[in-house]
């Protein structure tokens, strides 16, 4: 048997084995959502994970429904529906508990995470991901802020849009793109427009095109921050955070569709990218020059860390973004509350050049 006929035989078994265990769990429950002016539909077979992964989608559900999908990701979890566990890659014993198993098998990939008991598959010929995780109560915060993330990178990248680590406000007519390694001040710059006239587009991860023009698909309404950021910086959000309760071990959490439904956006024009930086040695925020050599830098290393299967091309999306749009710097001072205004000026002054 050839080499080739070998990859397909276990592409064609892995296919198989986790539609079987998907289908032994039980009857599904859908949600449709409009992404990328696609319909992506997920099947969740139990509430489990139901329950903890759609807030975050709640701003992208399509209401219709009535376009057929372009992805299928059917979701489960052992523990709630009583199936077996889809086969999964061989680890080596004694695994580290973070470690990430990348595969590609024909047609698929996958990534299998065993200190999370978690796989995730995409069969992009056929349109259909599968998502499995052994118990959903077990997952981490950050997973049920953020579900899908590497079945959408690798999906929304057959779309012409490429997921990543940033965040974006702003208007119909046009919004930024605030990028940076974490700690920078992407999250509070995001946040802190919340109750005022701009739209929320995320504040950790974002899909950007950049044909036919530069452009931010949002795809979470979940915003995650510092607990101690939130009390010192953006405290009237303390009564609406999901996880008030964990904040002694996990960021706060907080899900914008729920609180401030007419901020939510499925995106909009990108028209330029920000680089944040904190300056609490003065207390209002101003735009100023960057390089976009310096825009690139913000951007690129952190989005590949983020997102483990990350190749050359994105590399070069990210470097055609920063050659397409103006990039400037955003010098955040100490008046929080001033940051939304400073960047809705800079728009309108975009707008009218």
């Amino acid at each position: 048997m050839t080499c080739a006929g070998a990859v397909a035989d276990r592409s064609d078994e892995l296919r198989a084995g986790v539609a079987a265990s998907f289908e032994a769990a039980g009857s599904a429950s859908v949600v449709r959502l409009d992404l990328a002016d696609d319909a992506v539909e997920l099947r969740f077979a139990g509430e489990s994970l139901r329950d903890r992964l759609t807030p975050a989608f709640a701003h992208v559900v399509d209401p219709r429904g009535d376009r057929p999908p372009a992805l299928t990701i059917n979701l489960w979890d052992t523990r709630a529906t009583g199936s077996e566990p889809p086969p999964r890659p061989p680890v080596p014993a004694g695994h580290a508990e973070g470690a990430l198993y990348h595969f590609e098998e024909g047609s698929l990939r996958g990534v299998y995470r065993p200190g999370l008991e978690a796989l995730s598959v995409l069969d992009g010929d056929a349109g259909v991901a599968w998502h499995w995780v052994a118990d959903a109560r077990e997952q981490p915060y950050w997973d049920e802020a953020c579900p899908l993330r590497q079945i959408l990178f690798w999906w929304l990248r057959s779309r012409g849009y490429l997921q990543v680590h940033g965040a974006a406000v702003g208007t119909q007519d046009g919004g930024v793109l605030v990028v940076g390694k974490g700690g920078s001040g992407k999250s509070t710059v995001a946040l802190s427009a919340l109750g005022t006239d701009l739209l929320y587009g995320g504040d950790d991860y974002v899909a950007v095109g950049v044909e036919p023009e530069p452009r931010v698909q949002s795809l979470y309404s979940s915003g995650k921050l510092e607990p101690e950021h939130v009390q010192d910086l953006l405290p009237h959000l303390a009564p609406l955070l999901a996880n008030a309760d964990r904040l002694a071990t996990e960021k706060a959490v907080l899900y914008v569709h729920e609180h401030f439904p007419e901020q939510t956006t499925s995106g909009f024009p990108l028209s330029a990218v920000l680089v944040p930086r904190v300056r609490a040695d003065r207390p209002d925020t101003r735009v100023v020059g960057v390089s976009r050599a310096e825009a690139f830098a913000a951007l690129a290393p952190s989005t590949i860390l983020q997102l483990h299967t990350a190749d050359q091309s994105a590399f070069a999306t990210m470097s055609q973004l920063v050659a397409r749009v103006p990039c400037y710097g955003l010098e955040v001072g100490r008046d929080v509350a001033a940051v939304p205004r400073a960047v809705a000026e800079f728009l309108a002054g975009l707008s009218s050049r």
